[in-house]
C-alpha cells in the first residue's frame, strides 16, 4: 500500500538535521545522521541512540499531544464518542502507548507507528482513516522523536506556536497530568462542600 510521505515544510527526498547541516556548511566533513522522509534517521541506531532522560520523555509526550491535536480523525472520534463514553480516556491511553512505543522500541520507523495508529483507530474507535492521515501523523511524531533524541525541539516549538484555542482545549483533554490535576481539584471542592 502506498505510504504518505508528507512532511511539514519539506519536499526533498531526505532531510538532514540542523546540527549536521551546519557542520557540513562549515566544511566539517560527512553527515553523521540522515533523516529520511519516513522519519527514520540513518546512522542513529540503538547503539548510537542517546539515553532518553525524563525531560526527553516529557518533550516526546508534549510533541505527541501537539501532533494529535491536529489529527482530524482523532478529533472526530473523540467529539462524537466513536469509542463510547470513555473516548477521551482511550485517546489519553493512545498518547501513553505511542510515547511508550517511542521510548521502548529499538528502532523507530514511521511506517510501524502508522500501523499502530491504524490499529488503534480500528480497535478503539471502530474507525478507519482512508485519508492516509495515520501516515502523516506517524511521520510528524517520528520527526518529534528524532529531534528530541538529538536535543532539538524545533518541530515541537513550531507546533506549539501555531496552536488554536480548540487545539489547546483538546491538548488538555489528551494530557493525563492536566486531567489528574482537574480531578484532584474537583475532589477537593467536593470534600469542602461535604465538610460544610
Amino acid at each position: 500500500r502506498a505510504r504518505s510521505s508528507w512532511r511539514l515544510g519539506s519536499s526533498s527526498t531526505w532531510l538532514v538535521g540542523a546540527r549536521e547541516e551546519r557542520e557540513r556548511e562549515r566544511g566539517g566533513g560527512s553527515v553523521a545522521a540522515m533523516e529520511l522522509r519516513s522519519g527514520y534517521a540513518l546512522g542513529m541506531r540503538d547503539a548510537q541512540r542517546p539515553e532518553l532522560t525524563p525531560q526527553h520523555v516529557e518533550q516526546l509526550r508534549k510533541g505527541v499531544i501537539l501532533v494529535f491535536t491536529r489529527w482530524t480523525a482523532l478529533q472526530l472520534a473523540i467529539a462524537n464518542q466513536w469509542g463510547g463514553q470513555d473516548s477521551e480516556e482511550k485517546a489519553r491511553v493512545l498518547v501513553d502507548k505511542v510515547v511508550c512505543w517511542l521510548t521502548e522500541t529499538k528502532e523507530v520507523y514511521a511506517d510501524e507507528l502508522e500501523d499502530l495508529l491504524d490499529n488503534e483507530l480500528i480497535d478503539d474507535w471502530n474507525t478507519q482513516a482512508e485519508d492516509e492521515s495515520p501516515g502523516q501523523v506517524a511521520g510528524l511524531v517520528t520527526r518529534v522523536f528524532w529531534e528530541t533524541a538529538r536535543n532539538e525541539g524545533t518541530l515541537v516549538q513550531e507546533l506549539e506556536g501555531a496552536q488554536t484555542e480548540e487545539m489547546r482545549r483538546l491538548g488538555a483533554v489528551l494530557d493525563r497530568s492536566v486531567q489528574e490535576q482537574l480531578w484532584q481539584e474537583r475532589e477537593r471542592a467536593r470534600e469542602e462542600r461535604e465538610e460544610k
